[in-house]
């Protein structure tokens, strides 16, 4: 419930900065590509069949073919060693059919057509080696042929001579997809009534019939390769008439085909490039195994409902403003199970319209997202400069001069929004009341304290608190507002004017420095704990004693001395004090600016890291 709150969110925040139409046109557009991949399957076909290639060199080596299949080829080695050069003369072929017959298979595929005459003599002979053995498939090639009124289908079979004398006659008819290659085959064709090599083989030579139920027409060729796969012998073993046949190929299927190199019988397959031998020993393999599988590449509901997953994970994420590396791996996880679960069943769904629905929603989403933070970016950085200028009038700008004293501040913010504070304030003609602040952290929360602790003492100031009042006031809010989430150190100074004595409160915050009339710098202590921390406050004994003239007393905030740049053996405090002394001799103001604008740190070039304020206060 909440993702559709986000999106419609989301949706508003853009109408406000784009117009409604252009959302609307950008949200049609989507919808169109979408459907676009939803409907022409060629949009996404090279990359569908590319994960099926993938997923199928991973599955094959975990399937086991039947072991009733050996291919029989006639290899390289095969051609060398006959002085003849192929095709082979028929009484050849005759004669190798009989040595294969004396091995007692269950039956005998020959990949091989028989199209043209040969000798008189060498026909008869392989038409009664065909006739004689009497377990002989001979088979025929059917291709599909565009013309000019259509598609055609084309048959290319043996001899009429062959063919009556053999078993049984079928076709060989891989499909080739738009890529070049062969991952399925057709079991059956109905406008010739005709059945496929394979599924003549499960009819005549296998004990299973329940295997030739409910066949659909094409189905994927499913390569088994563990143990090495359906075995394939070389016909020149065959003929070298090894002993070790017997047993191998007793009762067993053999498929009889040309796998040398030389003769060009071969296919691009997930595998590789295969011998049309070995692909239709695959074939029998896909039946014998019961390994029928069915592609669902180009089912609209099988695309609609892997583009509608696809655009579920990415927008279900997003919107639930997951990071990018959980969005990648929930995805992953599920396009892998996704593949394992299609291999697994042999149902081979669509992965590419998830893969792109995933794609396309997740740049239209991040591409909303960001202009959502662009602008509301842009917004904050126009809110923060204001709030900015408003911080600025918290702050005293001009100096203070009253009777014999002058008090100046200057603060400047590591961000567009500090946490220091300072402010003077002349109480009844009379008193000189000189405060510095510095809440936890900067920015937005920082400032929030800032303004909080501002309004306390001006409330304070209204109502006549004396200094420590003051102080349990500021500390009493702080806490009630914040909760011990934010913190504050503070310092506080009162002058009698008349009198010239001074108490000084310290509330955790660093101790200033007394500048005497001689030149001589010295550091005033007084304790205290943080401002915030708890609910009661009870202030420490103040700091009490008389200001001389000449006399300067220098608050700063902890930001001037841990941005200093001192080795580890160093120790700040001691390089700030150096670094004051150092300092030319100059009116409360002009001292201010100076011990700002040339604090070692900006020699670094780096951003600055806290706030930075000094404030002083001095006697004529």
């Amino acid at each position: 419930m909440n993702k559709i709150k986000n999106t419609q969110a989301l949706f508003l925040r853009l109408a406000q900065v784009f117009s409604r139409r252009l959302i609307y046109v950008c949200t049609i557009l989507f919808t169109f590509l979408l459907l676009g991949i939803i409907i022409f399957p060629a949009t996404t076909a090279s990359l569908d069949y590319s994960l099926y290639d993938l997923k199928h060199r991973f599955a094959a080596p975990l399937r086991a073919p039947h072991k009733s299949l050996v291919v029989v080829g006639i290899d390289m080695q095969s051609l060398a060693g006959s002085n003849k050069r192929w095709p082979w003369p028929r009484e050849d072929v005759a004669a190798l059919l009989q040595l294969l017959g004396k091995l007692k298979p269950k039956g005998i595929i020959v990949d091989i057509l028989f199209q043209s005459n040969d000798t008189e003599s060498g026909d008869s002979a392989l038409a009664s080696a065909v006739k004689e053995l009497g377990n002989v498939l001979l088979i025929s090639i059917l291709e599909e042929k565009q013309n000019a009124q259509g598609l055609s289908l084309a048959r290319y079979a043996s001899l009429d001579l062959f063919r009556k004398n053999a078993l049984a006659e079928g076709f060989v008819w891989g499909v080739i997809d738009g890529d070049g290659r062969l991952r399925s085959f057709r079991i059956h064709d109905e406008r010739l009534n005709a059945k496929s090599a394979a599924l003549q083989a499960i009819t005549h030579f296998s004990s299973a019939p329940q295997l030739l139920r409910d066949l659909p027409d094409v189905a994927p060729v499913v390569f088994a390769r563990k143990n090495g796969g359906i075995p394939v012998i070389s016909v020149q073993s065959v003929l070298d008439n090894r002993p070790e046949l017997n047993d191998f190929c007793r009762d067993k299927i053999l498929v009889l085909g040309v796998n040398a190199q030389a003769v060009h019988d071969y296919h691009n397959t997930p595998l590789g490039i295969l011998s049309g031998a070995e692909i239709l020993a695959a074939s029998i393999d896909t039946i014998l195994s019961d390994r029928i599988g069915q592609f669902y590449f180009f089912s609209l509901p099988a695309r609609a409902g892997s583009a509608a997953l696809g655009f579920f994970i990415s927008w279900a994420m997003l919107m639930a403003n997951f990071a990018l590396l959980p969005v990648l791996s929930v995805f992953a996880a599920v396009l892998a199970g996704l593949l394992l679960f299609s291999e697994f069943l042999l149902l081979h769904f669509p992965a590419a319209p998830l893969i792109f629905a995933w794609v396309i929603t997740s740049c239209t989403l991040a591409a909303a997202k960001y202009f959502d933070n662009l602008f509301s970016l842009q917004a904050m950085r126009h809110e923060s400069k204001t709030a900015s200028l408003v911080q600025d009038q918290l702050l005293p700008a001009e100096e203070l001069r009253f009777a014999e004293y002058a008090a100046f501040g200057i603060s400047r913010s590591a961000s567009a929004l500090g946490g220091d504070y300072f402010d003077y304030f002349v109480i009844k003609d009379r008193y000189l009341l000189v405060l510095i602040g510095d809440a936890t952290g900067h920015g937005v929360p920082a400032a929030l304290a800032m303004a909080i602790g501002k309004a306390t003492v001006l409330m304070g100031i209204e109502n006549n608190l004396l200094p420590a009042e003051l102080i349990e006031a500021m500390n009493k809010i702080l806490f009630k507002a914040l909760r011990r989430k934010l913190m504050m150190t503070a310092a506080l100074l009162w002058i009698d004017t008349e009198t010239h004595e001074f108490e000084y409160r310290n509330c955790g915050h660093p101790y200033p420095y007394l500048y005497t009339a001689d030149g001589t710098i010295g550091q005033m202590s007084a304790s205290g704990l943080f401002l915030g921390t708890k609910a009661s406050y009870s202030p420490s004994q103040p700091l009490r004693g008389i200001m001389k003239r000449g006399e300067k007393i220098l608050f700063y905030s902890d930001g001037l001395i841990e941005s200093l740049p001192v080795e580890n053996s160093e120790d700040a405090y001691a390089v700030f004090n150096d670094y004051l002394r150092e300092r030319p001799k100059l009116p409360a103001k002009e001292a201010c600016r100076d011990i700002i604008d040339n604090h070692p740190f900006f020699k670094l070039g780096q951003p600055q890291p806290d706030d930075f304020t000094v404030l002083m206060i001095e006697r004529s």
